[in-house]
This record gives structure tokens, C-alpha cells and sequence, in this order.
């Protein structure tokens, strides 16, 4: 056979395949460039681990002239989180590989680092979620405002002046852009922390994630600093290959070990607010 001929497996290479999707993930994770991410997980054994947790300081209080600002002491706790395997698989056929339409081994990987990409941002979205009442601000009366947001960043206390990020809707965007305080994407001054932002308010960045949907006509936006939330690693993405000899196909799975963490409770504030009509 000449060397020159291009077999089945030059084609679907499950190395290549899980370098692609771990490629396109660092695209299509959308929350990951708020997200510190340790590898030092990868190589060790058991699937329960002791992550570190730093407790909020509490809110800031009124001082008087001449007397002493309160000193409080940063503490940190561990919590014990489990690891979890993510993952997802394609079959394709030989013909649909070999002459199909398009490009079907091309579309098979994009559609699994999507579909990895979209569990770690689910897993994301449930730890925000998660913020307990210390840093949550519930204006649920009201729709979103620039008034609402001004409220919720004085629960970041002297961290308040650092980059971060509001999560909205969609179908709130319209509210915000109404707004005075409203700066377009293209007058922000400073590079887009995410994808998917479309302008700042009160030194927010401003991001439209549609994981974000109201209950009971409440949302809960997200203002989240950079370093709040944490992957850990277990195994970065991996791919594997199997033949059906007899049906001549070839299915193509991917898995990823992780876990999502909210490393800082300082570093994420939980607004409530009205879902407008």
C-alpha cells in the first residue's frame, strides 16, 4: 500500500481529537477567564478532595471622625468537594468520514468541546448560585438598575475598585443600556475580561450568559472577581476511539475529571432583582 494513502485512523487520531477539543474548550468555556485553574490534582489518587475556602470579612460599617477602623481577621476554611467525570461521544460512520458532505470528524469535535464546555460553565453557575446570604443583595422589587448594582458592590468593602464581572440576561440588557452610567463595549477603555460582554456599568463589565433565566420573576445576576470561582483537574480532556468492524463505524468519546469550586466568598456578590414584563 503506498505510503502516500490516507487511512481511516490518520483521520480520527484520539490524541489529535482530545488536543482539539481541549483547544477549542479555552474558547468556549465561558466563565473560565474569571476562574483560577490548578493542575495539581492531575497524577493523584481518590476522588474526594480538601479544597481551601476564605470566609468574607463581613460589610464594611460607618466610622467616625478620629476613631478606629475595624481590623478583621482573613480566615480560610477547607470544604471537601468530590471529583466529577464530564463527558460525551460522537459515532460516525466510514462514508460519512470518508466522503460525507462538509466536514463531519471537524463538526464532531466542535460539538464536543461544546458540549464539555457547557457542563463546566453549568458547574460554574450552581457555585454561584450557591452564594450564601452574607453576599447576597436582594432587590427583587425592582427590575435591574444601575442603583441595584451600586448597592451590591459596596458587599466587595475595599476590594470594590477591582476587575469585575456582571452576569445578566439577555432580555436585561435593554435596562441597563437606558441607563447614564451605561459605556458601550467599544468605549470601555480596558480589554473584555469574557466573552460575551457587551459594555460596563459602575466598573462592571457587563455579559450576557443565557444560563442565566428568572424563577418566579426574580433573576439572579452574578458580580464576580476574577479568582472567585476555581477548576481543579483531575485529567485534562481525553479522547478514545472504538470500532464496530461489523457496522463499520467509529465512535470518538471525550470525558474530562474536574471539579468547579467557589474558592473566595468575597469575590462574588448574588444580586436579586425583578424580571421585567
Amino acid at each position: 500500500m503506498a505510503e502516500n494513502t490516507t487511512m481511516l485512523n490518520d483521520l480520527i487520531n484520539p490524541q489529535v481529537v482530545a488536543d482539539l477539543v481541549n483547544d477549542k474548550l479555552v474558547d468556549a468555556i465561558q466563565v473560565l477567564p474569571l476562574c483560577a485553574v490548578d493542575r495539581a490534582l492531575e497524577g493523584r489518587s481518590g476522588s474526594k478532595v480538601l479544597l481551601p475556602k476564605f470566609a468574607y470579612i463581613g460589610d464594611a460599617v460607618d466610622v467616625t471622625e478620629g476613631a478606629a477602623i475595624p481590623v478583621k481577621k482573613l480566615t480560610a476554611s477547607t470544604v471537601e468537594v468530590s471529583i466529577k467525570k464530564a463527558g460525551n461521544g460522537v459515532e460516525l460512520t466510514d462514508e460519512s468520514i470518508l466522503s460525507g458532505y462538509g466536514d463531519p470528524l471537524g463538526e464532531a469535535v466542535r460539538q464536543l468541546a461544546v458540549s464539555i464546555a457547557n457542563k463546566v460553565d453549568n458547574d460554574a453557575m450552581a457555585c454561584l448560585e450557591g452564594i450564601g446570604a452574607d453576599m447576597t443583595v436582594d432587590k427583587s422589587t425592582a427590575p435591574l438598575s444601575a442603583d441595584a448594582i451600586a448597592d451590591a458592590l459596596v458587599k466587595f468593602g475595599d476590594q470594590s475598585d477591582g476587575e469585575k464581572v456582571l452576569l445578566i440576561a439577555p432580555a436585561q440588557l435593554a435596562q441597563l443600556r437606558k441607563s447614564e452610567s451605561w459605556i458601550k463595549a467599544t468605549d470601555m477603555g480596558v480589554s473584555a475580561l469574557m466573552q460575551g460582554t457587551v459594555g460596563m456599568i459602575h466598573g462592571c463589565q457587563v455579559a450576557l450568559s443565557s444560563k442565566i433565566k428568572a424563577a418566579s420573576g426574580v433573576y439572579n445576576n452574578y458580580i464576580v472577581m476574577p479568582g472567585a470561582l476555581a477548576v481543579f483537574l483531575k485529567r485534562e480532556t481525553e479522547a478514545e476511539m472504538q470500532r464496530d468492524i461489523v457496522h463499520k463505524t467509529t465512535v470518538v468519546t471525550v470525558d474530562k475529571h474536574y471539579t468547579v469550586h467557589l474558592a473566595n466568598d468575597g469575590k462574588a456578590v448574588k444580586l436579586k432583582v425583578k424580571e421585567t414584563a
